[in-house]
Formats: C-alpha cells, sequence, structure tokens
C-alpha cells in the first residue's frame, strides 16, 4: 500500500499543528522536516523536473546579461539576483519552461517569499505581475 499524496494545503496546515510543542500536538501529526522530506520525494529532483545542465548553463547565462533582481527592482532596491524565475511556474504552465521572456532574474528573498505568495493567488496574479515588469501575457 502507498502513501497518499502530499499536498501543498495539507502541508500549509500540518505546518499549523507541526508548530506546537510534541506534547500538545495531536498524535498523527508528524514532523515538519518529516512532511518537507516527503513532498520533495513525490515532487521528484530538480534534474528529474527539467533542471538540467543545459537549464544551468542557460541560467548562468540570463544572469550575466541581466544580475539585478527584477522583483526589488519594482520598489527601487537594487539587489543581486542569485537564481532565474520562471515567472509563469513551470511545474502549472510546462509549456512555458524554455521561453526566455519569462524567465525572471531574482534574489533568494523575492524568490522564496514575493513570487511564492503571487504564485498562490492565481494566474490572474501573475498577468498583473508581467504586466508590471512590461513582459507579455502568457496566450
Amino acid at each position: 500500500m502507498t502513501a497518499p499524496a502530499v499536498t501543498r494545503s495539507a502541508l500549509a496546515w500540518s505546518a499549523f499543528l507541526t508548530h506546537r510543542p510534541r506534547l500538545f500536538r495531536p498524535g498523527h501529526i508528524r514532523e515538519r522536516a518529516e512532511l518537507n522530506r516527503e513532498y520533495d520525494r513525490h515532487r521528484g529532483s530538480a534534474r528529474e523536473r527539467g533542471y538540467t545542465s543545459a537549464w544551468d548553463k542557460a541560467a548562468k547565462a540570463h544572469l550575466q546579461r541581466h544580475p539585478l533582481c527584477v522583483y526589488c527592482q519594482l520598489v527601487d532596491r537594487l539587489t543581486p539576483a542569485t537564481c532565474v524565475d520562471h515567472l509563469y511556474p513551470q511545474r502549472q504552465f510546462a509549456e512555458t519552461f524554455w521561453r526566455s521572456e519569462w524567465w525572471c532574474s531574482s534574489c533568494k528573498e523575492c524568490h522564496d517569499g514575493f513570487k511564492q505568495t503571487i504564485e498562490r493567488k492565481g494566474r490572474a496574479a501573475l498577468d498583473a505581475l508581467a504586466q508590471r515588469l512590461g513582459l507579455p501575457l502568457l496566450g
């Protein structure tokens, strides 16, 4: 028998409960680290998700051409970019993975915070962000 797939909403609810001390946590609630490991196993490795050596080279070239975080620039901050973000998340919009017009140089703080918040709000929020950045909308 296989374990059920872990969803992000299940992780969010469990995250709320895992912050409680073990004594006050319901017995069926697992540790946050265990939940994170299970989610990572379910989604596959970076290589399995398409982040190959070809991606590494393309991302490095993109960062050399666009060295500043585009999200920080929206609020007049100049921050070095450390990663290339897919404006339209490739797990939802797989056809955009190699479409460089939707690649955005990003610092880790923006990628892991601001951008994740926008992604959770859905397609309309992503389209609004694309417009603010002066990028074409996904057709």
